[in-house]
């Protein structure tokens, strides 16, 4: 989801808007402020507002001018209605954009409970924060905190696009147990979230429910009897995962790389022609190699390249693979 100084935007081709004075005076609330355009206000031209509140039915509220007076005005009635980034969410963002997801994760929590007042309305900071929030714990690898936060998004029917479809990926992670009973359900709510978001998701989204079946598919190995069969199948998983999240963040698709080369180190034969093969490797005991061992060794070199040297946790069976690199196309000459 892209995130800009300002939040939300509406826009409504209505010509005329509905005033309606409010029974009960609103509860006092964190107010934001928004630009907006309506008739019958400020002589229809573009100006500043003082939100008191809103509803889950789109409606905002605010108080006549001069007067204690709680007006109501539905926020789709307005040529343009865009609520200001409040100063917590911005430091949020700078933090969720920076890299520091946990403290980002702490103060989107606490924007979207502090903006409650506010859900229903386009762009609503709760909403918006929520959204990150989950991001946040799906890129932490907290399985159990992404189950939770999906369950409940506040103001979810109001989303579209890539963020329903964000949330509908997040579900899918939600399911990971790593039983060989989760490869169903994980299977079923990829295929669901496809055919319903398919057209809008993000990458990063598609990555999250490849790398779950990556984990379920692993999890099937463990009680199969063609192990070999399901740890493929799972690296693959794991390998499109990386393929799609490259560049979103580090933490999913570095675990999700260690996991598939962990995998292909367990593989037949692969261990054995380790212990004999010399380090550095050259062209010719390369080219003996098993498939999954050279391929183990590859996204050790990749991880420890692209990962490790941007901050990832060192991992000693990556050094340990790594030391047996070699560069397929050393000593290819170029095209003439």
């Amino acid at each position: 989801m892209k995130v800009k100084n300002i939040i939300g935007l509406a826009v409504a081709a209505l010509s005329c808007v509905q005033f309606a004075v409010a029974q009960q005076p609103a509860k006092k609330a964190t107010k934001l402020t928004a630009a907006l355009q309506m008739t019958g206000w400020n002589k229809g031209k573009p100006g500043m507002m003082e939100l008191e509140r809103g509803d889950e039915e789109g409606n905002f509220y605010y108080l006549q001018e001069g007067t204690e007076q709680l007006m109501q005005v539905r926020a789709s009635a307005c040529s343009m209605f865009v609520i200001q980034t409040p100063a917590d969410m911005a430091s949020a963002l700078t933090d969720f954009y920076g890299g520091d997801l946990e403290d980002a994760r702490k103060k989107f929590a606490a924007v979207k409970k502090k903006y409650a007042a506010f859900v229903g309305l386009p762009g609503a900071p709760s909403t918006t924060a929520a959204l990150h929030e989950l991001t946040c714990a799906v890129r932490l690898l907290d399985v159990a905190g992404v189950k939770e936060l999906a369950a409940s998004i506040p103001g979810e029917k109001e989303l579209i696009g890539s963020d329903a479809a964000r949330v509908a990926a997040a579900r899918v992670v939600a399911l990971i147990d790593d039983t060989p009973a989760s490869y169903k359900p994980i299977s079923e709510a990829v295929v669901a979230a496809i055919k319903k978001h398919g057209a809008n998701m993000d990458t990063e989204s598609y990555g999250w429910m490849r790398y779950a079946l990556g984990r379920a598919a692993a999890a099937v190995m463990t009680a199969s009897k063609d192990k070999a069969k399901a740890a493929n199948a799972a690296v693959d998983f794991y390998c499109q995962a990386v393929m799609s999240m490259h560049g979103a963040h580090k933490n999913l698709p570095a675990d999700a790389i260690v996991r598939a080369m962990t995998l292909l180190w367990d593989m037949p034969g692969v261990q054995d022609y380790a212990a004999k093969a010399a380090k550095p490797m050259d062209k010719k005991t390369w080219g003996k190699a098993p498939a999954d061992f050279r391929d183990a060794v590859a996204l050790a070199h990749y991880y420890k390249v692209l990962y490790a040297a941007s901050g990832a946790a060192a991992n000693p069976l990556v050094d340990q693979l790594d030391a047996y690199y070699f560069n397929a196309l050393e000593g290819v000459k170029k095209a003439q």
